[in-house]
């Protein structure tokens, strides 16, 4: 308990039904601290079927993961289920728009499964069902383009971006990068952009390039 109606009934935050799933499928995939340790981006592994089978139906679906757009997209309403007014404002939508209703209604949006955490779990359901039929070690490989670089091949590429960032005059090991010198970096030569700076009360003075 504690992740439904996004976090702790507070109807903020992802939905259950994704958090829920997520958790379960992650699980299934079996990726361990020892995974870990041999190969440090086997942590994404989990990831993969999380968002292709259950964050990406939702979107497609639904047109979001959290509770709060996720029930105005429904039925254009978004209570706060903490407040006790709230649950008048509830009962007058119920009782007018039945057909909206998961509980009220006779046939909830063709079916009373169809409510969200239930969609949640069947497609969670589903992918388990997909990555059971898998060899454990499947369930960890990673598609090319996320495997990423062995420190052998990590190392000089690192070296080389230090020592481009060294004739900058940055990221020396006794000096960080401020904020002010990243845009200072980021911005040199681009007209224009130096104009549509964040406003805050920290934002840096505008400076001449």
């Amino acid at each position: 308990m504690g992740l439904h109606s996004g976090i702790a009934y507070t109807g903020v935050g992802t939905c259950g039904g994704v958090t829920g799933s997520a958790f379960a499928v992650a699980y299934v995939v079996g990726v361990t601290a020892e995974d870990i340790a041999k190969n440090h981006r086997t942590f994404i592994a989990p990831c993969i079927p999380v968002v292709e089978d259950i964050v990406d139906r939702f979107e497609e679906t639904y047109g979001a993961i959290d509770c709060l757009r996720l029930r105005y997209n429904r039925i254009q309403r978004a209570y706060d289920f903490l407040d006790p007014d709230a649950a008048v404002y509830e009962a007058l939508f119920a009782t007018s728009q039945r057909q909206k209703c998961g509980v009220l209604a006779d046939c909830y949006e063709c079916g009373r499964d169809q409510g969200m955490p239930s969609v949640g779990a069947r497609w969670g359901a589903e992918s388990i069902c997909d990555l059971l039929n898998m060899e454990p070690e499947e369930r960890k490989k990673l598609p090319p383009h996320l495997e990423g670089y062995d420190m052998e091949t990590l190392m000089p590429k690192v070296q080389k971006v230090a020592e481009l960032m060294k004739e900058l005059g940055l990221g020396r090991p006794d000096e960080k990068i401020s904020w002010r010198e990243y845009r200072t970096l980021k911005l040199k030569g681009k007209k224009g952009v130096e104009e549509s700076r964040p406003c805050g009360v920290d934002a840096p003075k505008k400076e001449k390039y």
